[in-house]
């Protein structure tokens, strides 16, 4: 009901709507609420032109109005093209060293927020396609008048609000968005109607990337297997350890906690078993676990990771709401690692948690500094920690 209830507020420009439907990144809602509003407006528009030309066609059928209304295709090219066009823009437009880059993390937040608000004002503009609203010469129907309005004015506000631009880059965000406009007019028209010759290379691309998936996990598999037949020895700790890794690495974080936990309890003298433990708690919001595991492998370990323990077990004091005792961590890690941006930022904000703003946009203003003048790739390994400074320095400032 929440999620519905946020959906309506950003009607009435509620920025904490917006970021909180942002923040929840619940991308299969998203697409069911713009799936659902677009073809809603197409098929109001469909139905007042069946009116006025019904005397010379025919009804068509339920099948053929759905692949008329291009919903698909209208799908495809927001979340595979204008979205990431959005986000890419705003990126470069706010000048952090970022370029013209995404994350997936971006991606989904975008997504996310923008998709049911494009659907609420699909929804909104429908009952308006049978009114039409002269313009000179010409008529236009006032459903679409409000749809192209709304979508520039609403998309240039959530721009604004997502990625805490000025209004002028906002707007030329949402501007040159408009160039991928030409995708989506080949999407309706040229999809299905591509040469065969083209179709050929398409056709024989996605073999070779089949069968290379397919011989992948054929190995994976059979690793796996390897492990599990280890394993097998109850007290073999790094065969259960080196399996969880996989599956953590995989993303398969229920199946990674379940091995860590039995590698920790055959021997937790290893501050591997501990770490690894950690960051599971960690994905997990399980933030007084996770502490709890990063300073057991802090114990075992002083210079566990190169050191980057002490950012960790600052993380998880930060998270405890033990401000103090993550800035004296944290405060150490950075006088060894000082260009390293995700240190930075939890020290950013643990020094917001203790009221200390002014140090706080220094620190994030470093973290910025630092990307502008480090190479692509180290922008492109650290760009979600240089993103999120951005978000927490213009938030702070508003």
């Amino acid at each position: 009901m929440t999620y519905f209830l946020d959906v309506f507020k950003m009607f009435a420009f509620r920025d904490r709507s917006l970021r909180a439907l942002a923040a929840r990144q619940a991308v299969i809602a998203a697409f069911l609420c713009l799936a659902i509003g677009f073809f809603t407006f197409v098929f109001a528009r469909s139905s007042a032109s069946q009116e006025v030309l019904s005397y010379v066609q025919e009804k068509p059928s339920h099948l053929e109005s759905f692949l008329d209304s291009h919903v698909l295709q209208m799908l495809l090219f927001l979340s595979l093209v204008y979205v990431p066009a959005i986000v890419a823009l705003s990126n470069a437009f706010a000048g952090d060293g970022l370029g013209f880059s995404i994350s997936r993390s971006e991606y989904a937040t975008h997504l996310s927020a923008l998709f049911p608000l494009w659907g609420l004002l699909f929804l909104i503009g429908a009952p308006l396609v049978p009114y039409f609203v002269p313009l000179g010469l010409l008529e236009i129907s006032a459903g679409e008048l409000w749809l192209i309005l709304s979508m520039v004015v609403y998309t240039v506000w959530a721009v604004k609000e997502m990625d805490y631009l000025p209004i002028a880059a906002a707007s030329g965000v949402v501007i040159l968005s408009l160039f991928t406009l030409p995708i989506l007019f080949v999407l309706t028209n040229f999809l299905l109607a591509l040469p065969f010759f083209l179709v050929l290379p398409l056709l024989y691309v996605f073999l070779q990337r089949f069968r290379e998936l397919l011989a992948t996990r054929t190995l994976l598999r059979g690793f796996r297997g390897h492990l599990r037949t280890l394993t097998l020895n109850p007290r073999d700790a790094d065969a259960h350890f080196q399996l969880g890794l996989l599956h953590y690495r995989s993303g398969h974080l229920d199946a990674a906690r379940g091995y860590f936990e039995q590698a920790l309890e055959i021997d937790p003298q290893d501050a591997d078993h501990h770490y690894y433990l950690g960051r599971i708690y960690e994905a997990g919001g399980e933030w007084p676990k996770a502490a709890e595991a990063y300073e057991a492998a802090y114990l075992l370990n002083h210079e566990y990771g190169l050191g980057d323990i002490f950012r960790e077990v600052g993380k998880g004091y930060l998270h405890t709401g033990s401000s103090d005792k993550a800035l004296e961590f944290l405060t150490f890690f950075l006088e060894r690692r000082g260009s390293d941006p995700e240190g930075r930022y939890w020290f950013a904000v643990a020094l917001r948690r203790s009221g200390k703003m002014a140090e706080m946009r220094v620190q994030l203003n470093t973290v910025l500094d630092q990307a502008r003048s480090s190479p692509r790739f180290f922008r492109r390994q650290h760009r979600e920690w240089i993103y999120r400074s951005r978000v927490l320095l213009r938030g702070a400032a508003e």
